[in-house]
């Protein structure tokens, strides 16, 4: 069943991508003048288009098309309403609503590509005015976000420099780092009327509209940073026209298509939602002369983040391990060398945040990179391990094996730090994170009382990671022969495991605490950081029945997904960030476990939770989190309540359905071995066939149907198998 788009559907941003640059607007393609909502058009860091408002003849032109679909192009189309003008001969008249049709096209391909058609279907030549308004703010990202509060020089008005072949309207600044930064609109077909240039700058086009005969122009607006287009080094190709432009997209997205695996079954619904990740996974691919990496998210974080990119690449690897290949190698670039507290470096960790705009070049921000995340580093270590059973790539292993092993020396080193040896994070850095695992809110830890944690803290999650990481780098230890370090790391497994389950155990609650503080006191809340856990081994098997549970109760399971936090909590608030609303990748990484521990019952739960959530999203997108609300149910109509300043497109909320779909089919790889396990594969009731098309493990290629009999048992096909692969089923 169809559902319908939520009210609110209107007033949601629009985002389109293409590298490092990148398009948010409303729904009409306008950029609010002062806008403190994130609308802009944005490149490495810097706003470089704070306003964009059109006009047709003085009034709001009416939008009855507004489509980002794509990724990387728009697509408008307006009419008019009532508009007072005048006829060829002179004659005033009062234009008819719905007489014109105006549509513009936007695209970025290095720069903005603009594509304007306007048409009359007024029975006389009248005339029209259609007129333009723009500004540049040059904003940090981090001033808009509102963290740090950036000095401006003095204002430069905008100027129409007519000295060339095309028109170009120019806006400029100067920053305290001493880059020249300018917006540059080129009217590429037919030059405007510039009327004001401050403070923000105004152009017209007027003309004489005659019955079906088409009005059109193009402009293009271009950064430059030190009198240096940027769009170098970003583009494929060079391109001089949005023509050209869509066919270097379309053909980059052709090509990726054919190198990811593709997802179809017998629902319309799902099969849009997949289409939908595909296209977002593409949009926030970002290649950089030091190598590509996913985005984490737009508006805030369209830059490079290690956790965002190691759990994006993990939920991907079925869908595409090139993505962590990437990822791994780009992050390994940027490893700790130094101990340097202004950015909470050491070496052997992994980046949390890499920003390059002009507060990070001013010293003013830690992230040059900032290394502020206690987690990334055990993760890089599990996602280099997963990528190997995937690919059996010994090539990037054996690249990268030194990388892995300077990681676990961080985390050794910090494991010593606590007490109870266990892993810890506490910011050195005066304008560092205060809590760093993925919840890194500064009130995202609390006791019972819901007074908020103070570092050094040992989140439950974390340590899943570090045994899940001592005990995949041993497994990696065999392939490189390496027989003493896996000993050693299979005996402080054991011996991990063992305080962990003893230390962080709440016999009163029959659940896990969901941090530790520097003394080994238990927050005594119930979360679902203990839910990343489950699939890491750590648990003894009677404690982990207890937690899926748990997180399956009604206090935190709420119909479509398990919340941050328990509803029974002090602080528990479903319109939070992380203290009670819903996280589609917390959600993917619990289901990674309950798939561990053979409850396939709850990853359908969870699955059908998020997939009747996206049902009713706008283009069937997950949003990085929503909140917490109940679902009621047999309220078909009443949608899951959005976080007002979500992140989407959102990287690990894109790729959690390949995590899910993973953990629904209980597909386990060994490129090592050649083979591909299936064991005991469950589809969700909305899905009664489901086609995997160019499924890689290491050098091959396979597709796949599952469909569910008569009798409820989902049967494995092997329709096309290309290369050495044992595929092993178990029903």
């Amino acid at each position: 069943m169809q559902i319908k788009q939520p009210e609110d559907f209107l007033s949601r941003h629009r985002t389109i991508k293409h590298n490092h640059l990148y398009l948010v607007d409303d729904f009409q393609g306008n950029i609010t003048y002062q806008n403190t909502s994130g609308m802009g058009l944005y490149h490495l860091d810097t706003r470089f288009l704070s306003c964009f408002e059109i006009k047709l003849h003085g009034t709001d032109p009416i939008p009855l098309l507004s489509s980002t679909e794509m990724g990387f192009m728009s697509t408008i189309v307006f009419t008019n309403g009532p508009i007072e003008t005048t006829t060829e001969a002179g004659k005033p008249i009062l234009l008819n609503p719905e007489s014109i049709q105006l549509k513009r096209e936007t695209v970025l391909y290095g720069l903005q590509f603009e594509r304007y058609w306007l048409i009359s279907y007024n029975p006389e030549p009248i005339y029209i005015e259609l007129s333009f308004t723009f500004d540049a703010d040059f904003k940090d990202m981090f001033d808009i976000r509102g963290i740090v509060s950036q000095e401006r020089p003095a204002y430069r008005p905008a100027m129409l420099d007519t000295s060339g072949q095309n028109p170009v309207l120019i806006f400029s600044y100067k920053d305290r780092s001493e880059r020249n930064l300018q917006t540059g609109i080129r009217f590429v077909d037919l030059p405007p009327e510039l009327v004001d240039g401050a403070p923000v700058a105004t152009v017209v086009y007027r003309t004489l509209l005659r019955p079906r005969e088409p009005f059109n122009f193009n402009y293009e607006i271009q950064t430059v940073i030190n009198d240096r287009l940027m769009n170098a080094g970003t583009i494929e190709a060079d391109v001089s026209t949005m023509d050209e432009a869509l066919e270097q997209l379309n053909f980059r997205s052709r090509k990726m298509h054919m190198d990811t695996a593709v997802f179809v079954s017998d629902n319309e619904d799902f099969n849009e939602m997949m289409s939908r990740n595909q296209k977002d996974m593409s949009m926030l691919m970002t290649h950089t002369d030091e190598g590509s990496y996913v985005a984490a998210g737009i508006p805030w974080y369209v830059a490079l983040f290690g956790r965002d990119s190691l759990i994006t690449s993990r939920f991907a690897l079925p869908f595409n391990p090139l993505i962590a290949k990437e990822s791994l190698k780009i992050l390994a670039k940027y490893q700790g060398k130094e101990t340097n507290p202004m950015r909470d470096e050491e070496p052997g960790k992994i980046l949390h945040e890499l920003r390059v705009g002009e507060l990070a070049r001013l010293g003013e921000i830690p992230h040059t990179p900032y290394y502020g995340s206690v987690d990334a580093t055990p993760l890089f270590i599990i996602t280099l391990y997963e990528y190997f059973l995937w690919t059996g790539d010994r090539d990037l292993l054996c690249e990268l094996w030194p990388h892995a092993l300077k990681a676990m020396e961080w985390i050794d080193h910090n494991l010593k730090q606590h007490p109870l040896g266990f892993s810890t994070y506490r910011t050195m850095c005066d304008r560092g994170i205060l809590q760093q695992g993925w919840k890194d809110s500064h009130d995202s830890v609390m006791d019972d009382l819901g007074v908020i944690g103070v570092p050094p803290i040992a989140l439950s999650e974390v340590q899943g990671y570090v045994y899940m990481a001592k005990h995949r780098l041993g497994r990696l230890a065999d392939v490189m022969e390496e027989r003493e370090l896996r000993q050693k790391l299979r005996h402080e497994c054991q011996d991990f495991r063992r305080r962990f389950n003893k230390d962080f155990w709440m016999d009163e609650l029959e659940y896990c605490a969901i941090a530790l503080d520097e003394a080994g006191k238990p927050f005594r809340v119930v979360s679902s950081n203990p839910g990343h856990c489950l699939e890491t081994g750590i648990y003894y098997d009677g404690q982990a029945a207890k937690v899926m549970n748990r997180l399956m109760s009604a206090d935190m399971f709420n119909g479509w997904g398990i919340r941050t936090l328990s509803s029974n909590t002090v602080a528990y608030n479903p319109m939070s960030y992380h203290n009670g609303s819903i996280w589609p990748h917390d959600n993917a990484m619990i289901a990674r476990g309950f798939a561990a521990m053979n409850r396939s019952d709850l990853v359908e739960r969870i699955f059908a939770g998020l997939f009747e959530s996206a049902r009713h999203m706008h283009y069937r997108r997950l949003p990085e989190l929503f909140c917490g609300f109940r679902k009621e149910e047999g309220k078909e109509g009443d949608p899951p309540v959005r976080y007002a300043v979500a992140c989407s497109p959102q990287a690990w909320a894109a790729a959690s359905m390949y995590s899910l779909i993973q953990s629904m089919l209980n597909l386990s790889p060994d490129a090592l071995r050649k083979s591909l396990s299936i064991r005991s594969p469950q589809l969700p009731p909305f899905i009664s066939y489901l086609q995997i098309n160019n499924l890689r493990v290491g050098q091959s290629v396979v597709d796949l149907d599952f469909r569910r009999s008569n009798n409820q048992v989902v049967t494995v096909d092997v329709r096309n198998r290309q290369g050495d692969l044992d595929i092993l089923v178990a029903l």
